[in-house]
């Protein structure tokens, strides 16, 4: 298993969370609400979603497909997509919703994807950046250009490199911390150097902790510029429990959202919002959601339209 095993220590609301030792949960599952709906017609709304070497069992994509119908989300972005022909055969079952796999080409693994309403969401182009620079980027971001009802939007998908051991070894390229680290410095330089004034939302698993101490905090290039981005899921991080944060299994919360300044007003506009939805509530249970679909929870931004 290529994950990150978490402690998560609760300090006066600030997790300090270890990077190597295991753990034993914080905090007991309890029942939740039984749905997972999270869009609606007013709002756009963003979903990241780590699915777990799709498709893993002949059920996943029956599954997923009535799932992502139900959350109803205007986009949703993926990673780890094994078999591209299944997504884009997942695609076809599911009314309105089409899909982008980047690199969707044999012997490529764990890709990047989305899928979008094409009722609400208008493709202007995708693509992928930083080719190469594995370093970095063992996946390269994959870029989705969209409109929703007249405004432009940029959705940055990642997957970094998991792994470590909350010690940065700067200019070790072999030090998965300082790969991550490496990582969002030049999502940040991209972002500033090519979409300054575009509403940007980056977002995926980034196999990492946003409220962590400084000296091994990999996500200072946005921490450090909070009048030019925002983590939307912060509270999370700031507060995590068993029933909120995107990896369950540790109490960790691993998979962000970052929204660019530009979107600001939008987030904080009544109606907008970030949470972690509960998908295994589609099946009654973690253990049989873990099973057949994701070790991780699907994680979403809600923006209204000011």
């Amino acid at each position: 298993m290529k994950y990150l095993i978490y402690t998560a220590i609760i300090i006066a609301l600030l997790p300090i969370v270890s990077s190597c030792g295991k753990n034993t949960s914080l905090i007991p599952p309890v029942v939740a609400p039984t749905s997972i709906t999270f869009g609606t017609d007013q709002t756009l709304d963003i979903v990241s979603w780590n699915i777990l070497t799709y498709p893993r069992t002949d059920s996943d994509s029956e599954a997923l497909a009535d799932m992502v119908t139900a959350i109803n989300a205007d986009v949703i972005a993926f990673q780890e997509i094994m078999d591209y022909q299944a997504f884009y055969a997942l695609a076809a079952t599911i009314p309105y919703y089409n899909a982008y796999v980047y690199s969707a080409s044999e012997g490529t693994t764990y890709r990047l994807a989305y899928l979008y309403d094409t009722r609400t969401v208008t493709v202007n182009g995708q693509y992928t950046i930083y080719n190469g620079e594995s370093t970095p980027f063992p996946r390269p971001p994959y870029v989705l250009d969209i409109t929703w009802q007249n405004q432009n939007y940029y959705i940055i998908n990642n997957h970094l490199k998991a792994y470590d051991d909350n010690v940065i070894e700067y200019g070790n390229y072999n030090d998965n911390e300082y790969r991550r680290l490496l990582a969002c410095q030049k999502l940040d330089l991209y972002i500033s150097t090519n979409l300054p004034n575009e509403r940007v939302v980056v977002l995926g698993d980034m196999n990492d902790q946003i409220a962590e101490p400084r000296e091994y905090n990999v996500f200072l290039s946005f921490l450090d510029k909070p009048a030019e981005y925002q983590f939307a899921d912060m509270h999370i991080a700031l507060a995590p429990t068993y029933n909120n944060v995107s990896y369950p299994s540790y109490v960790s919360h691993i998979d962000h959202i970052l929204i660019s300044n530009e979107l600001f007003e939008d987030f904080s506009a009544g109606g907008s919002f970030c949470y972690t939805i509960l998908a295994e509530n589609w099946f009654g249970s973690w253990s049989s959601y873990k099973k057949f679909i994701s070790d991780h929870r699907p994680v979403g931004i809600r923006l209204a339209k000011r």
